[in-house]
């Protein structure tokens, strides 16, 4: 694999800071592009072509602060070849004149891609053959001019649909040519500039999901085909706050795996306006994270910004309500990101010990248990704590082991995070932040659901919840008070160190039937805590009226989830009520429902902070025959954890022989 670091024989020249035109500038430590060429690291810029010609400020940073530039849009199809037999090289000739004189490599972006296509492309009536002629000319002549000048090419940009990592079937180039297009276009490249550096370029490429892996899935194929390619571009456009991840990791060592390297091409990481000084400093942890990875990962050859100024972004314009996405502000003062990344450049990261990982934080009573996975390498870890999230950080602990416990702490003050690792070439960066807050050793029960309607001869359950704070560990026994004559209450289990337990309500047939109110008392520790179950014994007739109730778990994942009531009836229904809750965990939320009666059923469903119900009913007037062959379903979605149906329930009512009943319970 040809080595981006080394550039091609491109000598990078430390810049110069008497360059720096404004005095506000003495007060930075070395430039960015000082420490990155010592490391072998490529820190870059795209380059907006109105402040480059027109604002002296804005060429001053740019060559004091980088060793790589690409243009935004001056290497883009309908910059350089406006008309079919005509080029334009005035932008991209300035920029590489303007690089090769202050000792930056180039990164040409991009040859191929379906936005920025000139019409008199998109609206020829071109034969497949002609387009074909048409791309490798514009390849042939763009990379041609440029041999041995441009360290890397985006040769093919964003040939994936958004999300789901398939082919973009609606781009120009695959309806014209196929999708053997992408191919050809690294062939030509290659031909025309053999010792370049071929990129595939795109967004959401660099973690995980259907993208990454549409991504990874295009270039291995273009490797077993020996299609000339070098390497994959991360767009790497986010929202506040971001940090990289072992999902990242796992990423680049499966291309490097394929001789492949990376290189995270247009980073910006937009912030809600206005941006306050919490947000920036969360900023600068993403911008830390990148230079970290490119550091401690081998196959990492260069960071690169999509601008360098707020003054310049494209983000405002594209994305309503967001900006503040860069390293510079409008007045192209440094911002925490910008020392973020020089911090960690002038650490010597190259051979500090990765980036602590799966940093957990548990709350007790004045205190905060911290356990994290060990980093290779690491001699000793420091414990970094803050009272606001984002820091500043005060350290302090710095143990050998991959645990530590904060004593001392307040009881009802949140506290944050971070872990760093730590040998005696250097410091990684931060882990990603956790919080906790200490309370005291104490505990609260809930029941779910907090009513019970229970039939004449008929039993109702309810999950007790138990919520334990400040460490809390001892064995809560319950009991329950106000039950009506004829009405037991019993709990398995009858003690608990757990987190639950099921309390079983039984009216017999005598029993008085209304309304009450149970207490559920716990007792633990010294401590009782009550809640209260409200109880309605129907009048119903004893039994089920010849109908049974199955509760079914059709699908538990951790993107979709289904949970169906399947009923059973030996007579007809003229009534029928089916009611769904299913509690909002992280990430859940509405999918869809059905049944499988039909047009007799109407369906609702609405959703709260905390549940999302789901409604099916018979239609007044409707009757339904004895079956056994009814489903009514409840559909969630996930986002990537299972969520857990025990806290489910629902909730059956139904009309049968001239008798109502009600039957409930959990999945």
């Amino acid at each position: 694999m040809r080595n981006a670091r080394l550039g091609l024989g491109f000598v990078i020249v430390v810049a110069i800071c008497g360059l720096l035109g404004i005095a506000a500038r003495a007060a930075l430590a070395a430039p960015l592009r000082t420490s990155a060429t010592a490391k072998g690291l490529f820190v870059g810029a795209a380059v907006n072509m109105t402040p480059f010609r027109n604002e002296p400020i804005y060429t001053e940073t740019l060559r004091r602060e980088f060793n790589l530039l690409v243009g935004e849009n001056a290497f883009k199809f309908d910059a350089v070849h406006p008309a079919r037999t005509t080029f334009n090289f005035t932008d991209s000739d300035a920029l590489v004149a303007f690089a090769q004189a202050n000792g930056m490599a180039i990164r040409g972006h991009t040859l191929v891609w379906h936005n920025q296509l000139p019409s008199w492309l998109t609206g020829g009536t071109f034969t497949r053959d002609e387009v074909i002629a048409i791309m490798r000319d514009h390849i042939m002549t763009v990379v041609g001019r440029y041999r041995g000048k441009i360290l890397a090419w985006d040769v093919v940009n964003e040939a994936l649909e958004d999300g789901s990592g398939q082919p973009r079937t609606s781009s120009f180039w695959f309806q014209r040519i196929g999708p053997e297009y992408i191919a050809m276009a690294f062939q030509f490249a290659h031909e025309a500039d053999p010792d370049a550096l071929l990129y595939y370029n795109d967004f959401e490429a660099e973690g995980a999901g259907a993208k990454s892996d549409g991504v990874f899935s295009l270039v291995s194929g273009l490797v077993n085909q020996g299609v000339p390619i070098d390497g994959v571009g991360w767009q790497t456009h986010k929202v506040n706050p971001f940090r990289i991840t072992t999902a990242n990791q796992a990423n680049a060592q499966r291309l490097a795996a394929l001789g492949l390297e990376v290189s995270i091409t247009e980073m910006d990481i937009r912030i809600a306006l206005p941006s306050d000084a919490q947000e920036l400093q969360q900023q600068a942890l993403g911008y830390g994270d990148a230079v970290t990875f490119c550091l401690t990962e081998p196959n990492c050859a260069a960071v690169v910004t999509w601008g360098f100024t707020d003054k310049f972004s494209w983000i405002p314009g594209v994305f309503s309500g967001f900006g503040d996405g860069l390293i510079f502000d409008m007045s192209y003062q440094a911002k925490p990101a910008y020392t973020a990344m020089q911090t960690i450049l002038e650490a010597g990261l190259g051979n500090a010990p990765p980036v602590p990982t799966g940093v957990q934080a548990t709350a007790g009573s004045g205190q905060v248990a911290l356990t994290w996975s060990a980093s290779a390498g690491a001699t000793s870890y420091n414990v970094k704590r803050a009272t606001t999230s984002g820091g500043p950080y005060t350290t302090v602990a710095s143990p050998a082991t991959t645990a530590f416990t904060n004593t001392g702490l307040t009881n009802g003050t949140t506290y944050f995070f971070v872990v760093s690792a730590v040998n005696a070439s250097g410091e990684s960066a931060n882990s990603t932040q956790v919080s906790a807050t200490p309370q005291a050793a104490s505990f609260t029960l809930s029941a779910s659901p907090a009513s019970l309607t229970v039939n004449l001869g008929a039993c109702g359950t309810t999950t007790i919840g138990i919520a334990r704070t400040g460490g809390f560990t001892a064995s809560v026994a319950f009991t329950a008070q106000g039950a009506p004559p004829g009405v037991t209450a019993t709990f398995n289990p009858s003690s608990t160190t757990g987190a639950s337990t099921v309390l079983t309500v039984c009216a017999s047939a005598s029993a008085v039937a209304g309304g009450a109110t149970l207490t559920v008392s716990g007792a633990g520790g010294s401590l009782t805590r009550t809640t209260p179950v409200a109880l309605t014994v129907s009048t119903t007739t004893t039994g089920n009226g010849g109908v049974t109730i199955t509760p079914v778990v059709a699908a538990s994942g951790p993107w979709f989830n289904e949970e169906q009531v399947q009923v059973a009836s030996t007579a007809n229904l003229t009534a029928l009520s089916v009611t769904v809750t299913i509690q909002r965990t992280a990430g859940v939320s509405f999918a869809g429902q059905f049944n499988t009666v039909g047009g007799q059923i109407a369906q609702s469903n609405s959703s709260t902070a905390a549940a999302i119900t789901y409604q099916f009913a018979l239609a007044a007037g409707q009757t339904l025959a004895p079956s056994n062959q009814r489903t009514f379903a409840a559909q969630a979605s996930g986002s990537g954890t299972v969520h857990p149906t025990a806290g489910d329930t629902f909730a059956v009512t139904y009309t049968t022989g001239g008798q109502s009943f009600t039957q409930t319970g959990h999945f």
